[in-house]
This record gives structure tokens, sequence and C-alpha cells, in this order.
């Protein structure tokens, strides 16, 4: 073979070897594009948002009773659910503010512990600042509601023990905290879980309530704000204590305490207790 046959000869391999390395480097590009979106894709499907929760709010979504779409509490023990809005409407009702101060505060309950027997449930209540609520008639409808004989600790054979303000600064369990909150402090509290600043739920070992339905109640309730919250207390410790949603049994009846009677009765009246009787 001549110089020049042997130098053409290695010109064409040179050539032959480049082409190959190239084609290996946009291979390996390729799989490294393809490795990226994956992961871009993992993370996506892993939001937090998309996560089924243990306990819904009372609204699945940020919209009104006749247009959401509630959906029954799954049990388990880790996460149990603006504008002034209507629950109707989505229109401005009243001057409950949409934030607080943002601290939440121990507030002492009146009154003596449960003196039912049954399993102890300790629960502490809280309040945020900057609501303009009556901390003392606050922590006296918490006392009531939870020692009422016609409530849980009747139907689950319990007894509801306070951890004062002093205990929870040394550090006592809680089994559930009641949380007194602004609707801007129940979406945070409550997500992943969607309130729209309109509704209460059970987090978290928190039965966290909205100050808005507190000072306002529902049209369900006829805007009757005393056996409202009897209604928003029961309902959402009755998800702390494990309860599911519930279905109207029946036209007439009262409603259990777990349907979600915020949005709606589903024909039956009213009811803001565990234990019913036939009405």
């Amino acid at each position: 073979m001549t110089s020049r046959s042997a130098q053409a000869s290695q010109d064409g391999e040179r050539r032959v070897a480049d082409s190959g390395l190239r084609a290996r480097r946009a291979i390996a590009a390729a799989a490294v594009v393809l490795a990226v979106g994956s992961a871009v894709l993992g993370l996506l499907h892993d939001d937090p948002a998309s996560a089924e929760p243990r306990h819904r709010p009372e609204a699945a979504r940020p919209s009104s009773p006749s247009a959401a779409r509630p959906s029954p509490s799954s049990s388990g023990s880790g996460a149990r659910r603006a504008a002034a809005a209507s629950p109707t409407s989505g229109t401005p009702t009243t001057s409950v503010p949409d934030r607080g101060d943002g601290r939440l505060t121990p507030v002492l309950v009146p009154g003596a512990d449960s003196r039912t027997q049954g399993r102890a449930v300790t629960y502490a209540l809280e309040i945020e600042g900057g609501l303009g609520a009556d901390t003392q008639q606050v922590a006296r409808t918490v006392g009531e509601v939870l020692r009422d004989p016609r409530g849980w600790q009747a139907q689950d054979k319990v007894r509801f023990v306070q951890v004062t303000p002093q205990q929870r600064s040394e550090g006592t369990h809680v089994d559930v905290t009641i949380s007194l909150v602004s609707p801007s402090r129940v979406d945070q509290m409550c997500a992943p879980l969607q309130t729209g600043g309109l509704w209460s739920c059970a987090n978290k070992d928190h039965a966290v309530l909205n100050y808005r339905r507190w000072a306002e109640a529902t049209p369900t309730y006829g805007g009757k704000v005393d056996p409202y919250r009897v209604y928003q207390i029961n309902h959402e410790v009755g998800h702390e204590l494990g309860h599911p949603h519930a279905e109207c049994p029946g036209a007439g009846r009262p409603a259990p305490v777990m349907l979600q009677q915020s949005m709606g009765l589903g024909g039956c009246v009213p009811n803001a207790f565990p234990t019913v009787t036939r009405g």
C-alpha cells in the first residue's frame, strides 16, 4: 500500500471512529434527558397536595355546599379538613377577620373532667389571638359539650381529661387539641385538605374550628350559632376519635353528627350530638 493510500485509510478509520463517538454521546445525552424527565414527573406525582388524607374537611374543595362533593373519611392515626364568604353564595357576609395575629394561646376550660367510666381521652383548648372571640365563653362551651351526657363520652365510652395550659407547657401529651382559629389559619392547619377559608377540619390530632363558622353558623342551622357550635365541636372531635362521615338515615330523622351538616342535611333535621333518639 502506498503512503497516500495508507493515509486515506487512516483518515477513513478516524471518521468512522468519530462518527461512533458522536452517536454514543447522543445516546448518553438522550438518556440523561429521559432520567431528568422521569424524576420531575415523579416529584409531581408525589406532590403532598394530592395525597389521600385521613379525615376530609367539611368541604372537599373551596366551593359552595351545593357544588361541593364531600368524601367519607378513612381511619388511621396520621393526618385526619380570604374574603368573608357565605357558604352558599361566596359573597361577603360579616366582619369576621380573615386572619388573626397568628398566636395560639392555650385556654383553661372551667369545670371538672368527665365523671364517666371509660377510656381517657386527653384534650386541650387553644384560641388564636386577634379574632375578637370571648375566650371564656368559648372555653365554657367546649367544656359543656364534651361533658354533655348526649356526647361522645356515652357513645364511645370515653372520658375527657383536660391537659391544662400549665401541663402543656411542661410537655404533657394531648390526644386532641381543639383549636379555634381564623379562616386563613384553618387553611394552613388543615393542609393538604382544602378548606377555602370556609370550613373546619380534623387534622394531625387537632380539631380545627373555623372562627367564621363559629361566628356565623350556616344556613342549614338557620344561622343559629349556639347549636351549630355544639355540632362543630362534636363533629371534628368525632373525627379525632376515629369516626368517618355519615349519611342521613331518612327524611325527617335527626342528622347523624358525622353528617356534613354544614353543607346539607339530606332530608334530616339538624342534630348536634352523637347520641340521638328518633325525632
